[in-house]
């Protein structure tokens, strides 16, 4: 638990969570830094809008919503649009629960290089709307910036408040609260104006328009300094951070101009008797008492634009780590034990445990545990991520709060550079910051991550079997709990590695599988000691299919990788006499030489099912037995571990053989073929221009070479021996009143393994919320395709 409460110089720290702290911190910064601005830049850094003209004209008004509202069009003709649009020209989305945060280093300002450290810029801030700041005119007044750093804050409080709603009604649990997003920007941009950003922007037109920004900016405030003995002297940051303050009330009306709601926590008034606020985000309705009209004396409610941008970050990043793992653990779930959560036991791979015997080399399909597959493939990957990430931000947080040592930054050669006049560079708030900061125990990282863990969102995962929150423990040795507890490396499958944990619900099934007890609950079969030793074999000269398929990965890495040794071994085939290709470095013998290249692949060799006897015994072999001749038989694979090392478990203890139904063969080989495809799509998306076929040129000359040979592969080596083997089944016909091929038998595959209808249960929506997007998209073809199909039959019948 959150310790209650402490002070720091008289002023009272907020330990409730995360956000409470840095925000409580951050009021007793604004305290010095607005003392500071009033004595230092006597008033004269203040702009108002009433000041302004814009066209020739006075724009009248004082209010920066009502004057944005009348002089819309005249604004967006002189400034721009400050939002993003995409290329049909529509906003971009603000929140997203398919991308996450930019923790490119090469896109984030101080980023620790060697120990690959750094700040990670949350989805949300990186289309924040300020694209008319990058017109500005470096002639601009102080009332002149006021106008454009309200039109962002106006446009950007919009953006926000729509796509807020369309969050909600994801994460109905863990809504986002409007007005703290709303106080996330709006210390975005107060950092934009005083030069404090750390997003570089996300490609090189992006950057070059920050820099821009940037250096308009520095003009802008040394502009403003003209003529001014008082400004004139001090450092332009100084007079950026002074600007900020003396303005930053007019621009958090602009940003809430069309809000409602509530901030995070009470800060309108003093001490214990501070409220929250009532409506729109400020303080006292931002009404004078018994009137219509704005209070000018109401201070915004936040102060995270007084926290230093990493932590803020940082918090924010926790928040939607949390949010979005709950979601997608709820969806696994569904996928993997069914819709009441005890339908089924599938296992990440989509096999079934309560056929499947890995200590037999047993390996079931079925009751549609190609779900639990689809699901687990980009959660797996998501959540590697996510803990990559995590690990990114954590390491900086020594050398963040250890910047300034006796009053002097220490972190980096930007922060050490003196200006002109040989005096030290202003830090600006972040050094005030960090000094309060190390005066609290949360100069300790562990005691920091530990109030990350009560975010409000972050306490709502509860799911023991999906990994409960416990940032501080990840990369220790400490173990927390018994169920869903941190401890051992980070990153590692561990079940007691809680927040990083890829799940209960992801992983292989048990040696002996599992059954249902008495209560309706799960359990091992046979406490996990079962016998061992493959069921089945074939029977002697038996005429087997080999059906030699193409590895592929568990997740986007792996499937990566095995792709690429594809890619490489392609382009180092050379045709040789009888315009065969042979790997380089091998020779043609007549017969198949072992080399490299073989490690790509598996060699399965599928028997029809009167050519398979049974050898052992278990539970259920009898209906097994009869489940895979009506199966389309048996498919066989050695076992590459079996007295070998890199077991992961004793080798002894492995099976001969992994052994599979033709059925389930036939399934497996669908869904990772799916996989891979998914993988193309994405690796070859910038060969395609508009939707117009492929230009296989240049960069895109080898992956598309690749991509044909992939083609080739599934087609002709793979496909073709499939298609072989189940025209060996004796109940198959090509002719008659039923035409039973192996199109009619796919087709079936899809619908019962891969086919969402359009159900309440099974629509869209849920599909998408349970894969990634490219997966969502390939089962949304299958069953165009299948539906097509089945109106044509209609059509016709």
């Amino acid at each position: 638990m959150a310790p209650g409460g402490g002070q720091v110089g008289g002023d009272v720290i907020d330990h409730q969570s995360a956000k409470h702290l840095l925000d409580s911190i951050g009021k007793i910064v604004h305290k010095e830094v607005k003392k500071e601005a009033q004595k230092r830049s006597n008033g004269d850094l203040k702009g108002s809008l009433t000041s302004v003209t814009l066209l020739g004209e006075s724009v009248g008004f004082s209010d920066p919503c009502k004057l944005i509202n009348d002089k819309v069009v005249k604004l967006i003709d002189a400034r721009g649009d400050p939002c993003k649009k995409d290329t049909n020209g529509n906003d971009v989305d603000r929140f997203s629960d398919k991308q996450g945060a930019e923790c490119n280093k090469s896109k984030i300002k101080d980023s620790d290089k060697k120990n690959k450290g750094g700040a990670c810029a949350p989805y949300r801030r990186l289309h924040v709307c300020d694209k008319n700041m990058e017109k500005i005119a470096t002639s601009m007044t102080k009332h002149d910036l006021l106008l454009d750093v309200c039109l962002a804050a106006k446009y950007e409080g919009d953006s926000l408040k729509h796509y807020s709603e369309k969050l909600n009604v994801t994460y109905t649990d863990s809504p986002s609260q409007l007005c703290t997003e709303l106080a996330r920007s709006f210390a975005d941009i107060g950092d934009i104006v005083r030069g404090k950003d750390l997003y570089l922007g996300g490609n090189t037109k992006e950057k070059k328009k920050r820099e821009d920004l940037e250096k308009n900016l520095k003009n802008i405030f040394e502009n403003i300094t003209k003529g001014n003995t008082e400004l004139s002297t001090l450092p332009i940051e100084k007079v950026r951070e002074y600007w900020w303050e003396l303005n930053r009330k007019e621009v958090w009306k602009a940003i809430t101009c069309e809000a409602n709601g509530t901030y995070f926590h009470a800060t309108c008034g003093r001490g214990r008797d501070a409220t929250l606020t009532q409506n729109n985000c400020r303080c006292g309705d931002g009404k004078k008492p018994g009137t219509n009209a704005d209070n000018p004396n109401t201070d915004p409610p936040t102060y995270f634009d007084y926290v230093p941008q990493y932590l803020r970050w940082f918090e924010e990043w926790a928040e939607d780590f949390c949010r979005k793992k709950k979601k997608k653990l709820e969806n696994v779930k569904k996928q993997c034990r069914g819709d009441n959560g005890t339908d089924r036991y599938c296992s990440r791979n989509g096999f079934d445990c309560e056929k499947t015997v890995n200590a037999r080399g047993k390996v079931r399909m079925g009751k549609g545990c190609t779900d639990c597959f689809f699901a687990c493939y980009p959660y797996v990957d998501w959540i590697e991520n996510q803990r990559k990430q995590f690990d990114k931000q954590k390491k900086i947080y020594d050398k963040e709060i250890k910047k300034y040592k006796n009053g002097a930054s220490v972190s980096s050669n930007r922060r050490q550079k003196r200006d002109a006049g040989g005096t030290t560079k202003y830090e600006g708030y972040e050094k005030i910051f960090y000094k309060k900061l190390q005066e609290t125990e949360y100069k300790d990282v562990g005691k920091f991550l530990q109030l990350l863990n009560e975010e409000k969102a972050c306490k709502e995962v509860k799911d023991s079997e999906g990994g409960t929150i416990h940032f501080e423990t990840v990369g220790t040795t400490t173990t927390i709990g018994e169920n869903g507890g941190t401890s051992g490396t980070s990153g590692t499958n561990d079940k007691n590695e809680g927040t990083f944990y890829r799940s209960k619900y992801c992983q292989p099934c048990p040696d002996c599988g599992m059954k249902k007890n008495n209560n309706g609950e799960w359990e091992h079969k046979k406490n996990g000691n079962c016998t061992r030793g493959n069921l089945y074999k074939p029977i002697d000269n038996a005429k087997p299919t080999p059906i030699k398929i193409l590895k592929s990965g568990e997740n986007q890495k792996e499937i990566e990788n095995k792709l690429n040794e594809f890619c490489d071994e392609n382009k180092n085939d050379t045709p040789n006499s009888n315009g065969n290709s042979v790997a380089s470095g091998s020779a043609d013998h007549g017969d198949e030489k072992k080399s490299d290249k073989d490690s790509l692949y598996e060699e399965w060799k599928c028997y029809k099912g009167e050519d398979v006897q049974k050898v052992g015994q278990d539970d259920d072999d009898e209906q097994d037995y009869e489940n895979m001749k009506n199966a389309g038989g048996l498919c066989i694979l050695p076992n590459p571990k079996k007295n070998k090392e890199e077991s992961r478990s004793n080798p002894q203890n492995e099976p001969e053989q992994f052994q599979k139904t033709y059925n389930d063969f036939f399934n497996f080989w669908v869904a990772h073929m799916l996989k891979d495809s998914i993988h193309w799509k994405k690796k070859l998306q910038r060969c395609l221009q508009n939707g117009n076929p492929m230009k296989c040129k240049d960069k895109c000359k080898g992956d598309c070479k690749c991509f044909e040979s992939w083609v080739e592969q599934k087609k002709e080596k793979e496909w073709n021996p499939i298609k072989q083997h189940f025209y060996q089944q004796k109940d198959i016909v090509k002719k008659g009143p039923i035409v039973f091929t192996h199109d009619g038998v796919l087709e079936g595959v899809l619908k019962l393994e891969f086919y969402k209808d359009n159900s309440e249960n099974n629509s869209e929506e849920n599909s998408k919320n349970s894969l990634d997007e490219e997966e969502a998209e390939e089962l949304k073809h299958i069953r165009e395709i299948i539906e097509k199909k089945n109106q044509g039959e209609e059509a016709g019948g």
